[in-house]
C-alpha cells in the first residue's frame, strides 16, 4: 500500500519533513522524503513479519554507511507509525525519527 505523511526529527519531534511516498509491507519498507530541498531514500527489510526492520538510507539512494533500525506499528486501515533509530558509520552521527504515515487515497 502506498502511504504519505510526515517525518519528525529531534528530541521533541519539532521538525517535520514531508514523506512523498512510502511503501510498507510485512517484508520491507521503502520511504522517500524531502529534507532541506534534498530527496532522501530509505530501504529496510524485516525478518519477523513486519514489526522490526533493518536497512539503509541516503541522499537520492541508500548509502551502505547510513544505517536505520525501525519498529513499525501498523493499523488496520493501512496507517503506520515508524520509530526509527539511525546512525552514520562514516561520521559517527546518530539519532531518531518518527514517521506518521497514512494511506494515499489519490
Amino acid at each position: 500500500m502506498r502511504l504519505t505523511g510526515e517525518k519528525y526529527d529531534n528530541l521533541h519531534w519539532d521538525q517535520s519533513h514531508g514523506v512523498q511516498e512510502a511503501i510498507v509491507t510485512p517484508d520491507r519498507i521503502a520511504l522517500d522524503w524531502i529534507e532541506r530541498g534534498v530527496r532522501y531514500h530509505l530501504q529496510a527489510h524485516s525478518h519477523d513479519g513486519g514489526l522490526t526492520y533493518h536497512g539503509n538510507y541516503g541522499m537520492f539512494r541508500p548509502e551502505e554507511d547510513w544505517v536505520v533500525d525501525i519498529t513499525c506499528y501498523a493499523a488496520v486501515d493501512g496507517s503506520a507509525i515508524l520509530f526509527c533509530d539511525w546512525h552514520e558509520k562514516d561520521t559517527g552521527r546518530a539519532g531518531s525519527w518518527m514517521c506518521r504515515l497514512k494511506p494515499n487515497r489519490t
